[in-house]
Order: C-alpha cells, then sequence, then structure tokens
C-alpha cells in the first residue's frame, strides 16, 4: 500500500512564556521575514531578544498561551482520520502531522526524517500566498527532490481564491456572527508591505496583490449573500510593529471609523488565519482596546471545525489523484 505523509504547515507559535521558546520562534520569524523585508542579522538579533522578553513579561502577565501549535495538531489528527477513510478504497495510506515555519517539528526536519513515505504533501496552513508560507513551502519541496534524490513533494495552497473556502466563510461567520442592522463587520488579515516586490522574481513576494484579491472577493460574496444583514462589512490588518509602508486601515483606525458613523456594535472574523493564535488572541484584542465602540465581538478562526477538516481533505485526495495521473501519462509517453 502506497504511504502518503501530509505534514499541515503552520507558522507556529511559542506554546509557553519561556524566553527560549519564544527567542527561537521569534529568531526563525525575523530570518523568513527577511526574504522581502531588508532585515540585517544584527537587527533580527536584537528584535528576537527584546520580542522573546515582552512576550515572556505579557503572557505571564496575562496567564496566556497561544493555541496555535495544539489547534495544528488537533487538525491534522482530524485529517488523518477523514484520509484514513478514503484512502482505504484507493489503495492508499495517509499519515497526518503538523509542523511549523519557526518552532519545532521545523518542516525542514520532518521531510529529512520521514523516509519511509512514497509521496509528501505539504499544506500551506495560511489563506494568502507569499514568499514566508507558500513560497517558502516550494522552495523546501524542490531543494528535497533535488539535493535529497527523492520525488518532490508536492505543495498545497491557493485557499486565497478557492471559492469553497470562501462558502465555509461565510457559513462560519453567519453561524457565529451577530448579524443586523445596527452591527458591522471587519474582516481581518494579516498586514503585508505596500511595496510588494511581487514584479521581480517570483519567489520574493508579500503575497500583497493576492491578499487583496481575497479581500475584494469576500467583500462581493458577503454582500451577495441573503443571509447578509450586517450594517457594514469592511477589511482590516493587523500589522506588524516594524518600518515600512503596510496594509491600510489597521484594526484601530476601522473601529474609529465606524464609531464617528454611528456605528455601536462589530464582529471581527480574522479571515486571514486559519487557526486562532497570539494575533487573533492578543493583538487584535489589544487594537480593539483603543477604540470607542462599546461591543465588540471577536469570531472564532475555523480552526478545527469539521467543514474545514473536510475541505483540506478534498484538496489534498484531488492533488494526489492528480499528481498520480501525470506520473501515469509521463510512464506511458
Amino acid at each position: 500500500m502506497k504511504r502518503i505523509a501530509v505534514l499541515l504547515v503552520a507558522h507556529g507559535e511559542a506554546e509557553t512564556d519561556s524566553f527560549g521558546e519564544n527567542f527561537t520562534m521569534l529568531r526563525h520569524t525575523f530570518e523568513h521575514a527577511a526574504a522581502i523585508i531588508p532585515l540585517p542579522a544584527p537587527v533580527r538579533f536584537a528584535a528576537s531578544v527584546l520580542g522573546a522578553l515582552k512576550n515572556r513579561l505579557t503572557f505571564r502577565r496575562q496567564d496566556y498561551r497561544s493555541p496555535q501549535n495544539t489547534i495544528t495538531r488537533k487538525q491534522a489528527s482530524m485529517l488523518q482520520e477523514r484520509l484514513g477513510n478514503a484512502g482505504r478504497y484507493e489503495g492508499k495510506s495517509f499519515v497526518a502531522y503538523a509542523a511549523f515555519h519557526a518552532t519545532p517539528p521545523f518542516v525542514e526536519d520532518a521531510l529529512q526524517q520521514d523516509s519511509e513515505s512514497d509521496t509528501w504533501v505539504l499544506v500551506s496552513m495560511s489563506p494568502v500566498d507569499s514568499q514566508v508560507t507558500s513560497g517558502r513551502l516550494r522552495q523546501l519541496a524542490e531543494s528535497h527532490a533535488l539535493h535529497g534524490g527523492r520525488k518532490q513533494p508536492l505543495v498545497v495552497d491557493g485557499f486565497w481564491h478557492d471559492p469553497d473556502l470562501f462558502r465555509l466563510y461565510l457559513d462560519h461567520v453567519f453561524n457565529y456572527g451577530r448579524t443586523g442592522h445596527d452591527t458591522a463587520l471587519l474582516l481581518l488579515f494579516h498586514g503585508t508591505l505596500l511595496n510588494d516586490p511581487e514584479d521581480g522574481p517570483k519567489q520574493m513576494h508579500s503575497g500583497l496583490r493576492k491578499l487583496q484579491a481575497m479581500g475584494q472577493r469576500l467583500l462581493e460574496a458577503f454582500a451577495g449573500d441573503s443571509r447578509n444583514r450586517y450594517r457594514e462589512i469592511r477589511l482590516a490588518y493587523l500589522n506588524p510593529d516594524v518600518g515600512g509602508s503596510w496594509t491600510t486601515p489597521s484594526v484601530s483606525e476601522a473601529i474609529q471609523e465606524l464609531s464617528a458613523e454611528g456605528v455601536g456594535r462589530v464582529d471581527i472574523f480574522c479571515c486571514g488565519y486559519f487557526s486562532d493564535g497570539t494575533e487573533t488572541l492578543l493583538y487584535a484584542a489589544r487594537e480593539t482596546k483603543k477604540c470607542t465602540v462599546p461591543d465588540v465581538h471577536h469570531l472564532p478562526c475555523i480552526n478545527d471545525s469539521d467543514s474545514f477538516i473536510d475541505l483540506l481533505a478534498t484538496r489534498i485526495l484531488t492533488a494526489v489523484r492528480e499528481n498520480t495521473q501525470e506520473s501515469f501519462r509521463a510512464t506511458m509517453s
């Protein structure tokens, strides 16, 4: 039976308030970000040290622990069950793991340590493709095949234009949200640089155009849904505290604009994330505290919902089947 290993690759966050764990996470984060942001090594090191100290104090004071890695492991466990049921009818055995860009187990280590699988599938657990998400996975896949002498892993990404994900998002918001003529909805993305070098080398981009396209399509999808009763639906961004020109408006700016227009209730859905973590739970809440809107409600991310796991399973099975057909055609030609 053919063995297929599926790696759900999320960013990864420190799971405790330990300085060492937070330093490691931030060091890897800044190293990857340096592909699109000019960050000299001394700056990356200093930012990692200061950020780790800040996280240690904040997490300890608020008794906070990021759930992102735990959620990703739960997603992988549920996915393996789904794929196992489907694979038995096709002579395939699936195993699913959680792996991360910035925390152990690192995706590159997981690839090297698995010598038993016939095929690897790397799933980008980010809705928007960029150099530091799916771009990095594609580079790792090419390197794995080139230097390891193995079959090149498949990469599943492109969720930013997946109509099935849009339908899932709409169902999720209308299930958890408080639709009503007195409520506004903010669709929240991880911010990115505005000076996107996507016209340059293909692998070096921040994902700005894909983010903008996804945001526009979501706005159109919500506006055209008969269940929609929101007074306003707008986009907002959580931007890192580093230099450069970033996407606008920020969360606090967007809510202040709504407040000035007389909106008293706001729902926030973090559509730019597949799992809740420090950005969606701490940073977004911190931004909303700066605002005057009295009633702000944070909807959960899609996390380990059954419909999301079904979507992942469908995308993975499709990619594996298409790859099998291509391999067969190549063999016959």
